[in-house]
């Protein structure tokens, strides 16, 4: 029980401190960490709009990949499946995630694969939380992607995540 209210009030303070937060772009995402021996680009993802079941969800996601040098890009599709508390409904939301390799550098058409890691998110009209998640090819890639959203639904989602992308045909 003293997790679960930990949890509600980490999100709790993320809704309120993040309010003055503003979530970068892909372009500003790779100029911050142009200097990074480990930051690959920023995967851009369009995830669709769902409804927390209590325990689990899944939604599809449309992304595109990003290089850090600015110029290479690569389309995903895939899936993002959520295991834990997940109560609620979202609208479709923007997210950016932050890239890193943590083996060989990567080419933007060489991240696909399954993922796996941590998530919780709250909102309530707006959207606050945070994911990471490590997997990929050779499971070398780390993923981390955090920020507020506005306008998001109603929804508290936390516990494990799984997200699937592949190169879109």
């Amino acid at each position: 029980m003293n997790k679960c209210v930990s949890a509600l009030a980490a999100v709790a303070l993320a809704l309120t401190t993040g309010g003055c937060l503003e979530q970068q772009t892909a372009q500003q995402l790779n100029a911050t960490n142009a200097n990074s021996r480990i930051y690959i680009g920023s995967l851009t993802c369009n995830i669709a709009a769902g409804t927390g079941y209590v325990l689990a969800s899944r939604k599809k996601m449309d992304c595109v990949f990003l290089g850090k040098d600015g110029v290479s890009t690569a389309q995903y599709e895939g899936t993002i499946n959520k295991v834990g508390i997940d109560i609620g409904y979202t609208k479709a939301v923007h997210t950016i995630w932050r890239v890193y390799s943590l083996g060989s550098a990567r080419a933007p058409n060489q991240i696909g694969g399954t993922y796996v890691g941590e998530q919780g998110t709250a909102a309530a009209g707006g959207q606050a939380g945070g994911n990471w998640i490590y997997g990929g090819p050779n499971a070398e890639i780390g993923m981390v992607a955090s920020g507020i959203v506005q306008d998001a639904g109603y929804n508290l989602a936390m516990g494990i995540a799984e997200m699937t992308i592949k190169l879109r045909p």
